[in-house]
C-alpha cells in the first residue's frame, strides 16, 4: 500500500513527458506542432522566429507581464532567457476547442541566480487562442512564488515559514 502511495506521488510531481508523442499526432492543426517544437527546448530560444508561431498582433499574459504585440513578446523573451542555463517545456495533455487550446506543461528550469543553481520544476497551464494558423493569445498559469521568490535566499526562508504556519502539524 505504502509503494502504491509513493508511486502515486512521484506521478503528481512528474507527469509523463507526452511532448514528441503529441506532435506525432497527424489531426493536430500545424500551429499546436510548431508550439510543441518551439517549446521543447526553450533555453534555446530563437526569437527571430517568433513571427512562425505569433502573430503581430499576439497578446501575451503571464504571472509577470502582459504584453500586445510581437516585438514586446520578443524583448520580453530575451530578457527572460538573459542567464538562463537550461529550460525545457514538457508537454502532456491538451484540449482543444474550436480556436481554443489548453495545455498543461512542466518546466524544468535552471539560472544560477535561482535555487542556487540547481534545476527548478514548475508545473503550469496555458491557454492559447491561435486564428489562421497563428497564436493570438497566450495566457499562462503557474505559482510564481514556486518558481521565484521561494529560491531566493531570504524570500525563500520568509516563504518557507508562512507556509510552515499554514499547515497545521
Amino acid at each position: 500500500m505504502a509503494d502504491k502511495k509513493k508511486e502515486n506521488d512521484e506521478q503528481m510531481r512528474e507527469p509523463r513527458d507526452r511532448t514528441e508523442e503529441l506532435a506525432a499526432e497527424e489531426d493536430k492543426p500545424e500551429v499546436i506542432k510548431r508550439l510543441l517544437k518551439y517549446y521543447d527546448e526553450f533555453s534555446e530560444v530563437k526569437v527571430d522566429k517568433l513571427e512562425e508561431l505569433y502573430d503581430e498582433n499576439v497578446t501575451f499574459i503571464d504571472p509577470l507581464h502582459q504584453l500586445c504585440g510581437l516585438d514586446a513578446l520578443k524583448n520580453y523573451f530575451k530578457h527572460t532567457m538573459d542567464g538562463v542555463e537550461q529550460c525545457h517545456f514538457a508537454f502532456s495533455h491538451y484540449a482543444e476547442n474550436g480556436n481554443h487550446l489548453f495545455i498543461d506543461w512542466q518546466m524544468r528550469l535552471q539560472h544560477p541566480k535561482l535555487a542556487n543553481g540547481q534545476e527548478i520544476v514548475l508545473p503550469g497551464v496555458s491557454h492559447i487562442e491561435f486564428k489562421d494558423d497563428k497564436i493570438i493569445m497566450q495566457r499562462d498559469y503557474y505559482d510564481l512564488g514556486a518558481m521565484l521568490y521561494e529560491h531566493i535566499s531570504l524570500l525563500g526562508y520568509v516563504i518557507g515559514k508562512v507556509k510552515d504556519r499554514m499547515v497545521p502539524s
